[in-house]
Order: C-alpha cells, then sequence, then structure tokens
C-alpha cells in the first residue's frame, strides 16, 4: 500500500516514542508550517492583493482580445490572456510545489516536530500547500466571473482552477507521487529525506521559465513586455520570488543544517543601497548640449507677439495639464487635439497661440505629444488644412505600464542586490525608453523628439509652445522647473542650473522626471557638475502642486508687474487647466454645483489619515492655485481661465452599474484599456444631461468662444480632410 500524502493518517507511536519525542501543540504545529512556507505564503497574499486590489492592475485585466485599444474584446483569440493563463497556472504550481517540499523535507535540525494532533497535522500538511495553490487561481476567476459579462473571460480560468485542483488531490493516489517519501522510528509522519531526480527536473525547469522571461524584459524591452502583459510579467515575478525564496533561500541552506537565510533579501538590499543607486538624471545620455541657448521670459514672450503679426491681439493661451499617468496624459491629448482640430474647422488658430505648457507627470507627457505632433507637421510642411496629425491620442493610447513593470520586477529587482551601479538596469528606462521608440514608430517627421535634449537650441519665437515639466525635490520638496524657456519662480530651482550635471538631459527623462511617482518610477538623483556628488533626489511634480499652475501664475505675475506693454500682454493671457482627476460637480471653482454625496475616505483612519491627508494636499494646492490665477486675471466674471476637468461618472443616472468591482471612472495608470479610452475620447461631445458633465460642457464652449475671437486664418482654407474618427476628438461639430 503507498504511504500516504506527508502528515498523513500513520500508525499509533508505542509508549516509549511518546515519552521520548516532543510534540507540539496545533498551533505551534501550525506556526511551524507557515514559517517554512513563508515565501509561498507572502506572494500568495501579495499576488492577491495587488491583482484585486488595485484598481490600476484590474483596469489591465479586462483588456485581453482588445486589438490595439479598439473593437470588441475577445479573450480567448487574444495571445495575451493565453499567456496570463499560463502564468496564473505557474504561480500557483510554484506555490503549491513549493509548500509542499518545504512541509515534506526532513531536514537536520528539524523545529517542525510532531504534534500532538496528528489528525490536524495530517491534514495541514495536505491542505495548506492545496490551499496556497488554489488562492493563486480562484480569487481572479471569482473577480472575472462578478466583474465581466462573458464567459469568455472566466471559463479558461474556471477550467485550470478546476483542473489544478483535480491534480493536486489525486495524484495522491498514484505510486510515483510517494516516491522517496519514507516514515521512520523517530518520527511518525512519512517525509522524504533528499529531493528526487523527478523534483530536481521540475524545479529546474521552474527556473528556466523564470530566467527566460527576465532575459525577455532585458533583451526585448516594451516590445516584449506588452507581448507578456503587465499580469503575466506579476505573476511570473510572484512565482520565481516563491522558487528562489523556498528553494534557494531556505530549503538549501536548512538541507546542511544551517538557518533559513529568508529575511536575508531584505537586509542585504538595505546595506547595499547605499552601494548601489542606478536612478541618476541624465546619465549616459551623450554629449552635454553645450551653451544655454534658452530665450529669457518676458523678452521671449515680446518676441513671440509681435513674430505673430496681425494676430499679435489674438488670446495668448498658456496651458496647465494636471498629474494622473495615462489617464492625466490621454485627457490632455484628447481637449488640445480636439481644440485644435476645432479651431481648424473654424478656420480659425488655437495652437499657434499657445505660448507655453506646463505639465505635472502624465499631464507633461500629454503635452510633450501635443507639442511633438505640432514639430512633425512643421516638419512635413503641412498647411494645417486637415487634422492634427500626427494624432497625440494614438501615442498616448499605448500601454506604458508593462515596459515599466518588465523593468521593476526584473533587471531592477536584481539590481537591488548587486554591490555596485547597474545604470541599465534602471528601471526609469522602462518608460523612457518607450516613450521614445513609439514615437519614433508613430511619427517618421519627428523620430528624435523625446531623445533630444531638452535644453537644445530652441526654435524661433512662434514656432512651438514653450515646454514646462515640473518636478519636486525630495531634500526640501521645492519645485524644480524643467523647460526651454529661461524662468524660474521665486524658491524654486532650474534644473539646468550651471552648478547640476543636467545638460544632457532629455524630453523623455525631463517627462519622466515630473512623473516620478513611487514606487513604480524611482526618486531619481540629479549630481552636481562634478558629475560624482549628488546634490538631491527629484520625484512627481504632483508632490509639490498637481496642476502646473503654479509656473504659470508666477508668469503672469511677473508680467503684470512690468513695463506697459508686458502689462499689456497680460491681459491678452487665457489659462487653460485640464485636470484629469474624476470631478464632482464641486469640484468646478467657477460657478460650483453643491455635491451631496459624501466623500469617499479610507478605513481605518486612526492609520490611514495622516498619510491619506498629506496625500490629499497636492490636489487641494493645485486647486488653491487655480482659484488664483482666476483672481490674477480678473475673477471667474472675466472667464479667462478654463476648467476643463473630466467629469465624475453619474452614479445615480439610470442604467448605472453601481461600484461593483470596475469603476467607471478611469484609473490613474500607464495602461487604459478600450472602454476608457473610449469615455475619455467621447465626453467632451456629451449634451450636459447631468452634473458634472454641464459644467465641462459650459467650460468646453467657453473654450470655443475664445477660438472664436482670434483671427482667421489667412490663405489656409478647411478642407473635408476631417475623417469621422478626427471629427469625434473635435465633438463633431462641423
Amino acid at each position: 500500500m503507498p504511504l500516504p500524502f506527508p502528515f498523513g493518517h500513520c500508525r499509533e507511536p508505542t509508549i516509549a516514542e511518546t515519552i521520548s519525542t516532543p510534540r507540539l501543540t496545533r498551533t505551534a504545529f501550525l506556526a511551524g508550517a507557515l514559517n517554512l512556507c513563508l515565501y509561498p505564503v507572502l506572494t500568495t497574499l501579495a499576488g492577491n492583493a495587488i491583482l484585486l486590489g488595485l484598481e490600476q492592475v484590474r483596469e489591465t485585466l479586462v483588456a485581453f482580445g482588445e486589438p490595439d485599444g479598439a473593437g470588441t474584446a475577445d479573450p480567448l483569440a487574444s495571445p495575451s490572456y493565453a499567456l496570463f493563463i499560463v502564468a496564473l497556472a505557474y504561480w500557483a504550481f510554484a506555490s503549491w510545489y513549493c509548500a509542499r517540499i518545504m512541509l515534506g523535507r526532513r531536514f537536520p535540525r528539524d523545529r517542525l516536530l510532531p504534534c500532538i494532533d496528528e489528525r490536524f497535522a495530517g491534514f495541514t500538511g495536505r491542505w495548506l500547500p492545496r490551499l496556497l495553490g488554489l488562492l493563486g487561481v480562484a480569487p481572479i476567476t471569482v473577480f472575472f466571473m462578478l466583474a465581466t459579462p462573458s464567459p469568455r473571460y472566466w471559463l479558461a480560468l474556471a477550467a485550470v482552477a478546476v483542473a489544478f485542483l483535480a491534480f493536486v488531490v489525486f495524484r495522491r493516489q498514484l505510486p510515483a507521487a510517494h516516491a522517496g517519501w519514507s516514515q521512520r522510528e523517530d518520527d511518525p509522519y512519512p517525509r522524504f529525506a533528499a529531493l528526487s531526480g523527478g523534483a530536481v527536473a521540475t524545479v529546474l525547469a521552474m527556473f528556466a521559465v523564470s530566467f527566460g522571461v527576465l532575459l525577455a524584459t532585458v533583451i526585448g524591452r516594451e516590445t516584449a513586455a506588452r507581448a507578456i502583459g503587465s499580469p503575466a510579467l506579476v505573476l511570473i515575478a510572484l512565482g520565481s520570488w516563491t522558487l528562489f525564496g523556498s528553494i534557494v533561500l531556505t530549503y538549501w541552506p536548512r538541507s546542511g543544517g544551517w538557518p533559513s537565510l529568508a529575511l536575508l533579501p531584505f537586509a542585504l538590499a538595505l546595506v547595499l543601497s547605499f552601494f548601489n543607486e542606478n536612478h541618476f538624471v541624465a546619465a549616459g545620455g551623450g554629449a552635454p548640449a553645450g551653451t544655454d541657448a534658452r530665450p529669457p521670459f518676458p523678452d521671449d514672450l515680446e518676441a513671440w507677439n509681435a513674430a505673430r503679426g496681425a494676430r499679435s491681439g489674438d488670446p495668448i493661451y498658456l496651458v496647465a495639464a494636471a498629474g494622473g499617468a495615462s489617464r492625466a496624459a490621454f485627457w490632455t491629448g484628447v481637449v488640445l487635439t480636439s481644440l485644435e482640430n476645432q479651431a481648424r474647422v473654424r478656420d480659425r488658430e488655437f495652437a499657434r497661440n499657445v505660448y507655453a505648457v506646463s505639465g505635472v507627470s502624465g499631464g507633461s507627457l500629454g503635452l510633450a505629444a501635443f507639442v511633438a505632433a505640432l514639430a512633425a507637421e512643421r516638419d512635413t510642411g503641412a498647411d494645417g488644412s486637415g487634422p492634427l496629425a500626427p494624432r497625440p491620442t494614438d501615442f498616448l493610447a499605448r500601454d506604458f505600464l508593462a515596459p515599466a513593470v518588465g523593468q521593476m520586477l526584473y533587471s531592477d529587482t536584481i539590481a537591488r542586490f548587486l554591490p555596485w551601479p547597474c545604470i541599465a538596469c534602471d528601471r526609469s528606462r522602462g518608460l523612457e525608453e518607450a516613450w521614445a521608440r513609439d514615437w519614433q514608430r508613430h511619427s517618421p517627421a519627428q523620430a528624435s523628439w523625446f531623445s533630444q535634449p531638452l535644453r537644445a537650441a530652441a526654435p524661433m519665437p512662434g514656432v512651438l509652445p514653450r515646454t514646462i515639466f515640473n518636478t519636486t525635490t525630495v531634500g526640501d520638496g521645492r519645485l524644480v522647473v524643467q523647460s526651454d524657456l529661461r524662468f524660474v519662480p521665486t524658491d524654486a530651482y532650474d534644473v539646468f542650473d550651471g552648478a547640476l550635471d543636467t545638460a544632457r538631459l532629455t524630453r523623455a527623462a525631463a517627462v519622466h522626471n515630473s512623473a516620478r511617482f513611487t514606487y513604480v518610477s524611482p526618486a531619481a538623483a540629479i549630481r552636481h557638475a562634478d558629475g560624482h556628488t549628488v546634490w538631491d533626489y527629484v520625484v512627481d511634480g504632483g508632490y509639490f502642486e498637481n496642476s502646473g499652475v503654479a509656473v504659470l501664475n508666477a508668469m503672469i505675475g511677473k508680467l503684470q508687474g512690468g513695463t506697459p506693454a508686458q502689462q499689456q500682454l497680460a491681459r491678452q493671457i487665457v489659462v487653460i487647466v485640464i485636470e484629469n482627476d474624476p470631478a464632482g460637480s464641486a469640484q468646478w471653482i467657477c460657478d460650483p454645483k453643491p455635491q451631496p454625496r459624501s466623500r469617499r475616505l479610507p478605513i481605518a483612519m486612526e492609520l490611514s489619515a495622516p498619510a491619506y491627508a498629506l496625500y490629499q494636499t497636492r490636489s487641494a494646492r493645485a486647486h488653491a492655485l487655480e482659484a488664483e490665477a482666476i483672481r490674477l486675471l480678473g475673477g471667474c466674471a472675466a472667464g479667462k481661465v478654463i476648467e476643463l476637468r473630466y467629469p465624475e461618472a453619474d452614479r445615480n443616472r439610470p442604467g448605472h452599474s453601481g461600484a461593483g468591482l470596475l469603476n467607471d471612472d478611469p484609473p490613474m495608470s500607464w495602461f487604459l484599456n478600450a472602454a476608457s479610452r473610449t469615455r475619455m475620447a467621447t465626453v467632451l461631445c456629451g449634451d450636459g444631461r447631468w452634473d458634472p458633465r454641464d459644467l465641462l460642457a459650459r467650460e468646453w464652449q467657453r473654450a470655443l468662444g475664445w477660438i472664436d475671437r482670434s483671427s482667421p486664418r489667412p490663405g489656409v482654407p478647411r478642407g473635408d480632410a476631417f475623417a469621422p474618427a478626427d471629427m469625434t476628438l473635435a465633438c463633431g461639430n462641423r
């Protein structure tokens, strides 16, 4: 008769054995078992918390089957969905198999002594590994069943869960399942003394999978990361950490009679962090840009306005785009592309009346893509009679989460345990290289836009808007301005200060400095001009304020306190505020509507209130600065600040699905699925049937009113080149 699974029912111990062998209580036995299974337990809990607890990850889970973000999702036709299923099975198998090995090994100096209740020990030995494995597949299957209407999303997952359970339960009936397991006189439980050849082969095969994915993310970069997908990358990383922590850090040391090294990585990463810093600004960016050719403000504005000629009396637009990863970038692209297309449809100017744009985080990416599209049109000689091309929204719709996750979980994780800096492993490169190469493919006319130095010689006034990308210092929390214009508000820093080694800073790196919202993106070190000592670290500009309005207010104040000619320019300024945080009707500064619904507050206020309040101040400061811009430009009655806030979904309207597992409002993430992008691309075409969309419609019409006040476009008649897709971004009005 084959021996049962470890800790199964066995013979009654003799009286001598009972007296001589110490026995653990049920609680101590369970604690010892969980300690042996530390990594399977930790990664299982962490994985489910990440996959199901973060709306950013849930956004990616329902995107399987989207052909480049368009059309009806069919997960069963999606290679990324198949890879996700395989990765889920890999993670579940790793949790089960590693737990089974750890509980079954008869280690020297074994701490898992016999239990006073052999039935409890048998149940724990059989079902703890099974439970850990099932927790890798069952919760995500339930999520898909509840969150998605089509069984095509969850049938394959349910099949994997059933097959896994059947495998781990019924494999006990196979004689080969117990090869190497034995029972000794001094140990009443069947266990094994060494891994069998089959077990070694299984472990090596699992390590090969982990190494293969690591190699793919290093060689294939964003292409491989997107092909695998963020969810699969996370799952394989969890399975790899389970395997490495259980086998290398626990099994091997304890097999040699040494203590477990399970906690060593945490201590090692802390110690080595003093030597292996690899997150640097402008590191390896090529030759320095040389002399600072950036024009000073406000002289540049005066030259820019003079270059407008007959249009010198038109509105002067300053654009501020708030942070929020791809949600902010895509909404910024939608708004600015729509405004430009509307201006072309009306034979008016918008982009050429934009003097400067100031962004934070994802808003900086949206602004950079819009200006890059204008530069591409300039270089191709387009006359502007058709829609803006290349379309910034097509570029901004791409998956930027997978490249960031791939670098973070693989090469940069390994770099945490090296005694020297691995610059090539810096996870910052995941986003920066993806932006640069994606734009290269998107717009050959301006292929090097994102990889060009930001401080390079600026074009003549009136050609392109000046760009300002805001970031924040870690050392004192102050604003750092990254711009192709020479202007810094009081008590802020210029990233191109001559004392700093930043001359090689590219546009992609400047945008990323503005979007370094830890922990996905690391804080980056800026070195002194000597190239060795660190001046400070920079993080997301939203830590200082999350609107990008601070620099614009300083510019307006500079003009209002300047010469009469500069004061006249100040009176022509119109500020466009682009906010992507889903806004209720009370968030609009001018003529807000009451919002009776209670605010969303965190749980466990005793613990969460300090961090939550600190985080919320970023938006509160942004709101205050927007209100200050309104005051500087004559108050709400003047109508010179346009609040283009993405409206919060109305959960009271008929047919709304309720809170559910998926939000109607797009999450703050570097990935947006097709449904989220469609809502954002079409919300400007709404008819104002409910608050707060009616407030957005009012502000949108105010923006179009300012465009109508501008001078006609001379010699460029509107053509009929606007396709329906282009007009969607112009709200369908011709």
